[in-house]
């Protein structure tokens, strides 16, 4: 009988038996179909290269995630370096225009100074003649002056460096004098000399007499407190203030009181008494018994002048159309520095104390103006020197513009302007902002000046 099977050694290497290999796997190795079970170790090279992908998409995500992480704090540290130097900055602006303010206050009553002054527009009137004179300071203008007067010695500008600095005269390596290092040697070969104007960043600083703005303390007088509402110079003041026929839809259509009304609250949250001033009567606390959450007036004087946004009456439109005139801080005198009043403020003076029937609202336009230049200008007659001078000026302006015709005072009016005008400061408001890169910070003081110090009132930062 015939073999079936081949000899060995003739099969076909497809067929040819391997070391541990059925006769049903071999066969199916020899048709080419999948072989089930687990693969030899050669055919585990596809499952590394996926291991080896996945591994790098990973560390792909963790190092892109790191980078952005630090990235991130290396800006917030840049972010909160430039803050703090346009922090130190303000403080820099509003400490350099103190000293200027003492300066000022130490001119007055020196008598070369008055000589040299006397042929320019200025009135040697102590710190308010820097602010009126200088309302605003920056590093451009340092930086202009400084150019045009030429180099300074050493000693001054270690003495400005200082003051710049923030740190105390004569102390050079405190913290505060970082940044204002010139990377030049000194003429001896010493240490690097530091640059009077060598730092980044800008400052600016901006100067306004609060002596020229309505004090609402001044209704705590007690020199005052028998006065009713309309004869109180500081309600006087307010009504002068608030008394422009342009107001008359805030009070009638909107608030729907009358002028004296709001002035008397003003008057009711700072007297001690509890009964509404003028000719209303009652409680005051009343007025507030509408609002939630309930409370009283206060009967004490403002802490803040956005206090005075509790009072009765002050909306938003008020505060917006008459709060930039309002001070917590001019002295309890109530008295109004001429010299520095905007024409806005003079105006409220002069309607304070004229009869209305005898003047038309253009005439006292052109009265305010005129008065305004007339203390500008030295050929039309200065600034006000004494407080008993400024009725006269009025008088005189009236005629100069009505062909001599004479301006009518409420009675007694003349002598109420004169205890209503000062023409002197001792307190100013000082805003002094630094800027560097992107990040801005700005500091207003409300500051009192003799002539050894400043005194800080207020200090708010923002």
């Amino acid at each position: 009988m015939r073999r079936l099977h081949p000899r060995p050694g003739s099969l076909p290497d497809a067929f040819a038996p391997r070391a541990g290999e059925g006769v049903l796997r071999r066969i199916r190795r020899a048709l080419g179909t999948p072989v089930l079970g687990s693969p030899r170790p050669g055919e585990e090279r596809g499952m590394a290269l996926l291991l080896a992908l996945v591994m790098i998409v990973m560390i792909t995500a963790f190092v892109a995630e790191f980078n952005y992480s630090a990235r991130t704090k290396i800006i917030g540290a840049y972010h909160a370096r430039d803050d703090v130097r346009s922090y130190y900055l303000a403080k820099s602006g509003t400490r350099l225009y103190g000293l200027l303010l003492i300066i000022g206050a130490q001119l007055d009553g020196n008598q070369m100074a008055a000589q040299f002054l006397a042929m320019l527009p200025f009135q040697l009137d102590g710190a308010a003649m820097v602010c009126r004179s200088l309302p605003f300071l920056d590093t451009a203008m340092l930086k202009y002056l400084v150019g045009a007067g030429g180099s300074l010695d050493d000693e001054e500008q270690a003495g400005l460096s200082d003051l710049f600095s923030g740190d105390g005269p004569g102390d050079g390596d405190g913290e505060g004098s970082r940044g204002f290092i010139d990377e030049t040697e000194g003429d001896d070969g010493g240490p690097p000399r530091r640059g009077l104007l060598d730092f980044e960043g800008d400052f600016k600083v901006e100067c306004s007499d609060e002596s020229a703005r309505i004090n609402l303390n001044g209704f705590g007088n007690k020199s005052w407190l028998s006065r009713t509402v309309d004869q109180h110079p500081i309600g006087q003041l307010l009504f002068g203030l608030m008394a422009p026929p342009e107001y008359d839809p805030i009070f009638e259509e909107r608030l729907k009181i009358d002028r004296w009304e709001l002035i008397g609250n003003f008057k009711d949250w700072v007297d001690p008494d509890s009964e509404r001033s003028g000719f209303w009567g009652g409680d005051e606390d009343g007025q507030y018994s509408d609002y939630e959450p309930r409370y009283r007036a206060k009967n004490k004087a403002f802490d803040t002048v956005g206090e005075a946004r509790l009072v009765a009456g002050v909306t938003d439109e008020v505060w917006e159309t008459f709060g930039d005139s309002l001070t917590i801080h001019g002295g309890n005198d109530g008295k109004i520095n001429v010299n520095s009043a905007t024409p806005h403020m003079l105006r409220a003076v002069i309607r304070a104390v004229i009869d209305p029937a005898f003047i038309q609202p253009q005439q006292l336009d052109q009265l305010v103006q005129g008065v305004n230049m007339s203390m500008k200008n030295p050929l039309l007659g200065g600034p006000i020197k004494k407080a008993n001078q400024f009725a006269p000026r009025v008088q005189q302006v009236f005629g100069q513009l009505n062909g001599g015709a004479t301006l009518t005072f409420v009675p007694g009016g003349d002598r109420l302007l004169e205890g209503m005008v000062a023409v002197d400061s001792k307190r100013f408001r000082v805003s002094s902002t630094g800027y560097v890169n992107d990040s801005v910070r700005t500091i207003e003081t409300i500051v009192r000046v003799n002539k050894s110090r400043v005194r800080y009132l207020q200090w708010k930062e923002y």
